[in-house]
């Protein structure tokens, strides 16, 4: 291949046009999970982000970066006079909460997919003892959502006229970048897994399976089957590794991505990581699964095709 059509098929993987509909599925399935989140923690808010929760206002201000954004300032720069630590702290879940269903609906989407982010990154300042992936991944897509095109495509946004439902190369690009990020993420993964040897071994699903902290179920019993261990070891390898060149192949892409849901919600089924596990699945989907879906279509079509030429042109016809 020449520098030159090399170069052209860059600038057209990039740059051709493209569907915004991955982007809109990529805006609702990470304002959906924002808000199943906050309803998770709606019972213990207080206790997660008050002044005299688990964790003490003294204590997590304590823990973090003068830079670093704290609810405890936060109330103390914006908070109302007359209005307690407490009902500010509600206020914000509130405040949190309709940012998230503002970016959901689509209206105005890049303000409140900033003030979402801005809301997130207090919280993930304030709680950053309890912090772990799933809060990490959400921070990221929140952050893409203020740049990317996420509401040209069912959204408010689109009924009203303020944007258009139109492909484009930002779609494009945006969308590229979500996919090789995501094809990143899961390379490292996979790569920092393949240099263990207690995950060849099964030694790491092992532990995970009976450790108290993780374990959902009795499944003492696979230490008698030490094989079905070392192949989900194997395997959760070579999908995460695999991933960032299978993703690209028409012929492998549904398979793999029904691989990585799998592992996805068998991380949140066995170890209890359930908004972790679905927060992954969301963003794979949100990146790959139009494609997979249109290579669904496309081969059902294919399929169609040649049921009817077999029916027209059956060499043995019936007598």
């Amino acid at each position: 291949m020449t520098l030159s059509r090399f170069k052209t098929r860059v600038i057209s993987f990039l740059d051709d046009p493209c569907s915004p509909a991955p982007l809109g599925i990529f805006r609702l399935s990470i304002a959906s999970f924002l808000l199943l989140q906050a309803i998770i923690w709606y019972p213990d808010w207080l206790a997660f982000m008050g002044p005299d929760g688990w964790l003490q206002w003294e204590i997590s201000h304590a823990l973090t970066e003068e830079w670093s954004p704290h609810i405890g300032r936060v109330y103390r720069l914006l908070g109302p006079p007359g209005l307690s630590a407490e009902k500010f702290v509600m206020l914000f879940f509130w405040c949190y909460v309709t940012a998230g269903v503002g970016l959901l609906v689509g209206w105005r989407t890049k303000v409140w997919a900033a003030l979402a982010w801005i809301f997130h990154y207090v919280l993930m300042g304030t709680l950053k003892t309890f912090t772990y992936g799933v809060d990490i991944f959400l921070h990221i897509a929140l952050f893409y959502m203020m740049f990317m095109p996420v509401a040209r495509a069912y959204s408010l946004d689109v009924r009203q006229g303020r944007v258009s439902p139109l492909p484009s190369w930002g779609v494009t690009l945006s969308l590229r970048v979500l996919q090789i990020h995501l094809c990143f993420v899961y390379l490292s993964a996979g790569f920092e897994k393949a240099m263990s040897p207690d995950w060849w071994a099964g030694n790491v699903i092992w532990r995970s399976m009976v450790q108290p902290d993780f374990r959902q179920f009795d499944l003492t019993w696979l230490a008698h089957y030490p094989g079905i261990a070392v192949a989900l070891g194997s395997s959760t390898i070579i999908i995460e590794m695999g991933y960032c060149l299978a993703m690209w192949i028409p012929r492998l892409r549904v398979f793999w991505l029904t691989g990585i849901v799998s592992l996805h919600i068998g991380i949140g089924l066995f170890l209890g990581l359930r908004l972790f596990g679905l927060i992954m699945i969301l963003l794979s989907v949100s990146a790959f699964g139009y494609d997979a879906w249109q290579d669904v279509r496309a081969q059902g079509a294919v399929s169609a095709t040649l049921r009817r030429l077999g029916m027209r042109y059956d060499p043995m016809p019936k007598t």
